[in-house]
């Protein structure tokens, strides 16, 4: 199976990379097509010769599956929104958010009613909806008419940017729009809930127990990603504490989460295991409410890999088979990607196969160096390992992706692992137990003290002086080499040999030089614009830049893509011209005022339009100057 995920992901990848949407489904169901005929007359021509090309023309068949899907979901999600505004009838199909000034609903559009007549749409939208006194009753399946503009994001055009149009098309999403009051109403129907929309439901009647218990703040957040998968509660801050400390994948639901339900799931049903025919019942119900909980958190990439992972390996154990190998790896990837190919994009599901391949080939190499024969020695050393396997895997691509990496994740990890027990066992115990009154309390109130314990306990590891690593940008190319470095020093370990160590070195050597190569041109290749997360200076021998702030010409811009100023403090206050805040900054501006005396902020195209509407606010409250470079794209300042 992980012979034939690989053309499948290549096909995939390769359709969404250069063609997104422009490839006619034609040219992919005539390579299809084509592969078909040419596997028939080899399965009919039976030679050993004929191996490589039967070989071959399984990859050409799958690639070409794969180019195929991508370009269907594409084409199921793209559409010509109308210019103006118009009518149309939608329904919501997913629980109404709650935000500071508007409810986020997400709408199948069914009708678009406008110039063109009424015109059947199906697509999916984000809308925000403005509060008032009949937004606070909107529910799930929900119909409603309203009149807006729905526009779709433009395409990034500053290659290696973020793309937001991008990534709404692969979360099936065409397009955004804003309500506002007076301007929709019900049409009096409401659609049946499907299964997953009604476990949206009881997600909702699980936060609202865990409110009526007592939970808030911090320790109600937390509580709710851990449990349910609920985000929405979590500051910025708080994301902040849990990314530096190297700890943030808890936060999103995924296999350790997965495991853990697993594992008391399989312990209850225990006395199943006397016979054959009990085994494959206690099968039957582990999966059934394995995928009911996947339901119930929104079915995110990474619970879905989990859980099909803990479905095979169920499944084997009923049989009498082995449990956990590449394979069970692979036949999750492979018809995850059949069904959803814009899965290969997600970050939750890139991360999540990393960290369970890292952890197949890498943990056993790492645990036999050191053999451990008392149990609370050994527990501790195999989470250890395990950690260390994980982010050994994923560290190239975290690095890329987020250009930081969590140097203190080991004491973290040692930290969180035992908790994320006790929180995930409490919060079943809280509800097993909530008809006893007294025996509840304090179950709570121990949960509530846990929780606190994990949050300041993330929040010391966060301000350790060497938490964070600061800003580390790697190429596709530079990952490409970390992993291929990864291998062999991998083989070598396995099976030491003069000519691995010599590729090593010379590998290491080669990553080194070319990091200073790319280093070298970046620095060389400055002008004075600023633009989406971007400060270039003309190349002039007054050029001085260090720690995000820039130097040149007499003038000062600091560049803020995360809050590595936060903890810092001056003797007196640093002289900024422009502070140049980006996606990535998560803080406010008053505590930079501590340290910077800024005469005039930048804010990014890159930054959310709830985040710059915050960023906006707090510039008039402290009186400062400011330019939203969203709508042209870019600032230039004239010498």
């Amino acid at each position: 199976m992980f012979r034939l995920t690989i053309p499948l992901v290549a096909g995939i990848f390769v359709s969404d990379h250069f063609f997104q949407g422009a490839l006619p489904v034609l040219v992919s169901g005539t390579g299809i097509l084509g592969c078909l005929i040419g596997l028939i007359v080899l399965v009919k021509w039976q030679g050993y010769l004929s191996r490589w090309l039967f070989g071959g023309m399984v990859f050409m068949f799958l690639f070409c599956v794969g180019a195929l899907l991508l370009q269907q979901k594409w084409q199921r999600v793209d559409y010509e929104w109308s210019s103006g505004k118009n009518m149309y009838q939608g329904v919501i199909v997913d629980v109404p958010q709650e935000k500071a000034k508007t409810y986020l609903c997400k709408l199948r559009i069914d009708k678009e009613m406008s110039e063109r007549g009424i015109v059947p749409v199906n697509r999916m939208i984000l809308v925000y909806i403005m509060k008032d006194s009949l937004s606070v009753n909107l529910r799930c399946g929900d119909h409603l008419n309203f009149y807006t503009r729905i526009s779709t994001p433009e395409r990034e055009v500053i290659p290696g940017e973020f793309d937001y149009a991008a990534y709404l098309f692969r979360q099936q999403i065409s397009g955004t729009a804003v309500i506002f009051p007076g301007y929709w109403q019900w049409t009096g129907k409401k659609s049946a809930l499907t299964w997953k929309q009604r476990t949206g439901v009881w997600r909702e009647k699980i936060l609202n127990s865990y409110r009526k218990w007592g939970f808030s703040g911090d320790e109600f957040a937390v509580l709710s990603a851990l449990t349910v998968g609920y985000k929405e509660e979590l500051s910025e801050d708080l994301r902040e504490t849990y990314q530096v400390a190297g700890v943030s994948h808890i936060l999103a639901l995924s296999g350790m989460h997965i495991a853990v339900l697993w594992g008391l799931l399989c312990w209850i049903l225990r006395p199943l295991d006397r016979s054959c025919l009990l085994r494959w019942v206690k099968c039957g119900i582990i999966v059934l409410l394995l995928w009911t909980f996947a339901f119930l958190v929104g079915l995110p990439p990474s619970v879905i890999r989990a859980v099909v992972m803990c479905m095979l390996m169920t499944v084997a154990r009923a049989a009498g088979e082995r449990t956990l190998s590449l394979n069970t790896l692979a036949i999750a990837a492979f018809f995850m990607l059949l069904y959803n190919p814009f899965y290969l994009f997600d970050t939750g599901f890139q991360l999540s196969f990393l960290a369970v391949f890292s952890i197949l080939f890498i943990y056993p190499v790492i645990f036999r160096c050191w053999r451990v024969h008392h149990p609370v020695p050994r527990y501790i050393w195999g989470i250890v390992v395990v950690s260390l396997a994980a982010q050994l895997g994923t560290a190239p691509v975290v690095i890329y992706k987020f250009a930081y990496f969590p140097v203190c994740f080991l004491p973290a990890n040692l930290i969180v692992a035992p908790l994320v027990f006790v929180i995930i066992y409490g919060s079943v115990a809280s509800f097993v137990l909530s008809p006893f009154t007294v025996l509840h309390i304090w179950v709570v109130k121990g949960l509530n003290g846990v929780l606190w314990l994990l949050n300041n306990s993330m929040q010391w590891v966060g301000d350790l002086p060497i938490s964070h690593s600061g800003d580390i940008h790697l190429s596709l190319f530079q990952v490409g080499i970390l992993y291929v470095l990864l291998f062999v020093l991998l083989s070598y370990l396995l099976s030491p040999s003069r000519k691995l160590l010599i590729t090593v070195l010379c590998g290491i050597n080669f990553f080194i030089g070319f990091s200073g190569c790319l280093y070298y041109m970046k620095e060389e290749s400055f002008q004075l614009t600023l633009a989406h997360s971007q400060v270039k200076v003309c190349p002039q021998k007054d050029v001085w830049q260090q720690d995000s702030i820039y130097h040149y010409k007499g003038l000062n811009i600091c560049v803020l893509v995360d809050n590595r100023w936060r903890s810092r403090s001056v003797d007196c206050l640093l002289d900024i011209d422009y502070m140049y805040l980006c996606k990535g900054f998560k803080g406010k501006i008053a505590p930079l005022q501590k340290i910077f005396k800024i005469r005039k902020v930048i804010l990014d195209a890159s930054l959310g339009g709830y985040r710059l509407n915050l960023l906006k606010d707090e510039c008039r409250g402290l009186g400062l100057d400011y330019i939203d470079i969203s709508p042209k794209g870019s600032y230039r300042i004239l010498l």
